[in-house]
């Protein structure tokens, strides 16, 4: 014990001298555990020890990060708790093996095949519902209204996300003209009213008498608990009341009316 002390006061002397005593505004008494890897590292300890590595038995790392700057942080198990942790890694391997139908070193190819084809069919959809939103929109230029000199289209188009609605709408604007101001307004999921997607687009006439499709669309977006905005010709935005969608749409046209007329 004697020898131990002493080997501990050298230690907390040696660790005063290389500044690693008071870290982080703690106190600490005047004897404390020091753990010293020369020319590696000098740390206070306060941890479990072991005589010799062997005791510890299996070791295995199963997360490093970041815990301040310039500190990491590893955790590990060891010993029996090794033997557990491999043994449901295991049981997960097997779980995948068997149902991607792969050998464990396939798995991760699998899935990243499996990742590919997914990609694919997703842009694939998303083409699909664009070209679904042209095909919807194009019979909807006869419901134009005509304000003054000005064309006014306000339609709701549910099942198409944003860049369908703003084709759709750039589509009506290039085919009614330069004085069209066309709003569309949809539920990209019509199960799902806490989307909401609303897109303007104004053509140069409309413009020219002081609209902006980006700040018209995102003051509309408002009643439908969102915003947004973008170019005076074409702008987009979103919302997460779906009911309030029709009233939001309303809103448009009579704003747009008022404006144009």
């Amino acid at each position: 014990e004697a020898h131990s002390l002493e080997v501990q006061e050298m230690a907390i002397e040696k660790a005063k001298a290389a500044g690693a005593v008071a870290m982080f505004g703690e106190k600490y008494a005047d004897v404390v555990r020091v753990v010293d890897v020369p020319g590696v590292s000098m740390e206070l300890c306060g941890g479990t020890h072991v005589s010799n590595t062997a005791e510890i038995g299996l070791f295995k790392i199963v997360s490093e990060s970041g815990v301040a700057a310039g500190i990491r942080r590893i955790e590990a198990v060891a010993g029996a708790a090794v033997l557990a942790y491999l043994n449901e890694r295991d049981a997960v391997v097997k779980q995948l093996g068997e149902r991607f139908k792969a050998q464990p070193a396939e798995i991760v190819d699998r899935v990243l095949t499996l990742q590919s084809e997914l990609k694919a069919s997703q842009k694939a959809l998303a083409s699909a519902r664009e070209e679904l939103a042209l095909a919807k929109s194009a019979a909807l230029a006869s419901q134009a209204e005509a304000i003054g000199d000005f064309q006014v289209l306000i339609s709701r188009l549910d099942g198409v996300e944003g860049g369908g609605l703003q084709s759709a709408a750039q589509g009506l604007v290039d085919q009614l003209g330069e004085g069209a101001a066309v709003v569309l307004g949809g539920l990209p999921d019509p199960s799902d009213l806490g989307k909401v997607i609303l897109v303007a687009a104004f053509g140069k006439g409309v413009i020219a008498k002081g609209q902006q499709a980006g700040k018209f669309i995102g003051a509309v977006a408002k009643a439908c608990g969102g915003g947004g905005g973008g170019r005076p010709n074409l702008a987009q935005a979103g919302g997460r009341d779906g009911a309030a969608l029709d009233a939001a749409l309303e809103q448009a046209k009579g704003e747009l009316t008022a404006a144009l007329g």
